[in-house]
């Protein structure tokens, strides 16, 4: 595709129109601090939904909110026929409400693999998301609907005249609509560091030539979208024809670290998980009582976390609870009958700013007889 349409100029338009009623921010906004959100409710403090707004070309739909749930643990965006605003399709636009600067850039996604759509996952900035100057500031990981065995990443420094020329593709090794994958980039003062599944994939440099966004410059926000395009981009994402059903973006989780040290999949304290479930009988053994222990990646206790767990065996029946100080919580089970087996197992772990590593769990349940 030519540079005037390429995978940053379709996006600096969907959030110029975002804000095409209010002029540019009169100062640098405030960098925020890293984040982890699972997706599986929407965070107002957060994020906030495109809602009843076009972009006009090349995108061939209007932004609902709507287009946009939260299901089973991911969220979905969803492209469908559903005609507003003058355009034949609709779909979803998230953006974060708040601005950020070097750091590592993370989401697990499954994009769509239909010709004429682009999955994203990207940081923006321009006149009316204004991270700083005003001007288009933008990093990129796009899926072009007709191979997802590719994507392409981009950037664009301080540039409104879309005159570089920084698309690569980059081969996934796989068929990236086909199950939920890693992707990332890693953002400093020296250049961008493209990963998939915490693996480097592509680099560049920030030189003269090609210029890498600043922090100082500009601050970005952090979005994801799905999108049709329209005749005039055929030639880079390819043709789009409506397949009868809609079709869906599906998104598992997205993650921020903040500072130029930090490390794409790799361990940080945003990550927790389980380090131990003990299990023993009260004194007159009619009752068991489970202690749940939490750490991060750091190993680190993590307090103020909501568990979650379920009691089968001997008893039945749902756990709930909040971590201490030391990142332990207890759980008591009702009164036993018999003799055999009790277990309890953690289903859920919640906690601000953090993400539950379920994989990482040390145990997940654990039994003991009676």
């Amino acid at each position: 595709m030519n540079r005037i349409v390429a995978g940053a100029w379709p996006l600096i338009v969907a959030t110029v129109t975002a804000g095409a009623c209010t002029a540019a921010l009169a100062q640098t906004p405030t960098a925020q601090g890293g984040f982890t959100d699972d997706l599986n409710a929407f965070d107002s403090t957060r994020w906030m939904k495109a809602d009843g707004w076009i972009n006009g070309s090349p995108f061939y739909n209007a932004w609902l909110a709507d287009h946009i749930s939260h299901t089973d643990g991911t969220m979905s965006i969803r492209l469908d026929d559903v005609a507003a605003l003058g355009m034949p399709y609709s779909s979803g636009n998230l953006q974060s409400n708040g601005f950020y600067g070097y750091g590592c850039y993370e989401a697990r996604f499954k994009p769509v693999a239909q010709s004429g759509v682009v999955s994203s996952f990207f940081t923006f900035a321009g006149p009316y998301d204004n991270g700083g100057n005003g001007q288009h500031n933008e990093i990129d990981i796009e899926f072009l609907g007709y191979d997802t065995t590719r994507f392409q990443v981009n950037y664009w420094t301080n540039d409104d005249s879309y005159v570089g020329g920084n698309e690569h593709r980059v081969d996934a090794g796989f068929d990236a609509s086909l199950d939920f994958h890693d992707y990332g980039f890693k953002w400093t003062s020296t250049g961008i560091e493209w990963f998939v599944d915490g693996v480097s994939v592509y680099k560049v440099d920030d030189t003269l030539l090609h210029p890498t966004p600043k922090a100082a410059d500009s601050l970005h926000k952090v979005m994801m979208n799905v999108w049709p395009v329209d005749a005039t981009a055929e030639g880079w994402a390819g043709a789009f024809n409506y397949p009868s059903s809609p079709l869906y973006g599906e998104y598992d989780w997205v993650k921020y670290t903040a500072g130029e040290n930090c490390v794409i999949g790799g361990t940080n304290a945003t990550d927790m998980h389980v380090q131990s479930i003990a299990l023993s009988l009260n004194s007159k053994k009619t009752q068991v009582i489970a202690r749940i222990s939490l750490v991060d990646d750091l190993g680190q206790p993590v307090a103020n976390a909501a568990v979650t767990g379920a009691w089968s065996g001997l008893v039945s029946g749902g756990a709930q609870g909040t971590t201490n100080t030391k990142g332990t919580v207890s759980f008591t089970s009702a009164k036993l009958s018999g003799s055999g087996a009790v277990s309890l197992c953690v289903t859920d772990v919640t906690a601000s700013g953090k993400r539950y590593a379920a994989s990482a769990n040390v145990e997940t349940c654990d039994s003991i007889l009676k």
